[in-house]
């Protein structure tokens, strides 16, 4: 007989589901607090399993800077210092807010569902 394995979005759910229907209603109020933090971090958890964060940061970097040279600590310390710019680099904002889309998407989906909406 084979062993089904669940995959991990489902599994974050299910836990996800149980916090939130049978652990935090029992609690003492003094406890719901944190039992709401751990939920919270369990829909990012779920966010971040379904979403690709990395690529556009990788993108960004693949095209400034040559293999292995480039991080987002050392980018940022260019852009601040004027090494990197969108002088130099045409379409650096586009790609800085396609970064910054892709970690809204994980950390704060509705502020960005929200900005979305506004702005188009």
């Amino acid at each position: 007989m084979a062993v089904k394995r669940i995959s991990t979005e489902a599994l974050i759910e299910l836990s996800l589901a149980t916090v939130r229907t049978e652990l935090m209603p029992a609690l003492p109020p003094d406890k719901r607090y944190a039992a709401a933090m751990v939920a919270h971090a369990l829909e990012i958890a779920r966010r971040e399993v379904g979403t690709d964060i990395e690529t556009p940061i990788w993108s960004l970097l693949d095209q400034l800077y040559d293999a292995g040279e480039g991080n987002a600590r050392k980018l940022a310390a260019d852009i601040r210092s004027g090494e990197v710019s969108e002088v130099q680099n045409p379409g650096l904002g586009i790609n800085l807010r396609a970064v910054l889309e892709a970690e809204l998407a994980i950390s704060n989906p509705r502020f960005l569902a929200a900005r979305k909406t506004t702005a188009g």
